[in-house]
């Protein structure tokens, strides 16, 4: 099965310029999933082709707002479209909830309750314990990682016809992180910092990663301003609207 990673965006929460906030969309022959839903996730999505009606999964890491901000976007355009399928949404505990008062705060429930109609809305929570998850079509493991304290935190392994594809979230360096690597094929990684952070992987840590997991494809994202590809040696670091074929 080929697959492939669109870029819709590869920056962080200040989204430096030349760079939408973190967002991507893995492709397969049969699947679509939009990882984070990002601010500029839907207009970006348009712009690389596709349309919110095309996804069939979206996955959330954590619930800061330059990961999820996008949503009420995406539902209008999903209650708008002639799509006949669920969307299956994945995230950490409580995703429906924090989606849901999203819309309230936004005065949008009446788009929500369409949605929910026509074409439907899923929920699937990230269960670390669990030895493999579905998320309709799609089957993954959630990593519990850590970012902040006063969030639960998770990355993903997606398992794509025999390729194993990782995504950390917003991570620094921990167990999770280091177990993710080890699982997958290529792993997509944020990077967020210059130097040591508490919450972020900075460029010492992702180098020192990559030395350590030397089997694993390494694609950068969740960029800050600072970080340059000439930082990364033997890390891909992409630009926003780039495509990544995966074995």
């Amino acid at each position: 099965m080929t697959s492939s990673l669109t870029f819709l965006g590869t920056g962080n929460f200040l989204a430096p310029p030349g760079r939408y906030w973190n967002s991507f969309l893995v492709e397969t022959e049969a699947l679509s999933v939009l990882v984070e839903p990002s601010p500029t996730a839907l207009p970006n999505l348009r712009r690389a082709g596709g349309s919110a009606a095309d996804l069939d999964v979206v996955m959330i890491s954590h619930f800061h707002p330059d990961h999820t901000f996008g949503w009420p976007f995406l539902l209008l355009e999903l209650a708008e479209s002639q799509r006949s399928e669920p969307l299956v949404v994945a995230g950490p505990p409580g995703v429906e909830a924090f989606l849901s008062e999203m819309m309230q705060l936004g005065s949008l429930t009446g788009i929500e309750d369409e949605a929910r109609h026509h074409p439907g809305l899923a929920f699937v929570e990230a269960d670390p314990s669990s030895t493999g998850q579905s998320a309709g079509p799609l089957a993954f493991s959630a990593v519990r990682v850590e970012h902040v304290p006063e969030l639960s935190c998770f990355g993903y392994l997606l398992e794509l016809g025999g390729h194993a594809l990782g995504y950390t979230g917003d991570v620094h360096p921990c167990p999770g992180l280091d177990e993710l690597a080890g699982r997958a094929d290529t792993l997509v990684v944020e990077c967020a910092a210059m130097h040591a952070s508490r919450s972020h992987m900075d460029v010492a840590s992702l180098r020192s990663l990559a030395e350590r997991f030397p089997s694993c494809r390494m694609v950068a994202t969740h960029l800050g301003g600072e970080v340059e590809a000439a930082m990364l040696p033997g890390v891909e670091v992409p630009d926003d609207f780039s495509r990544i074929e995966l074995a």
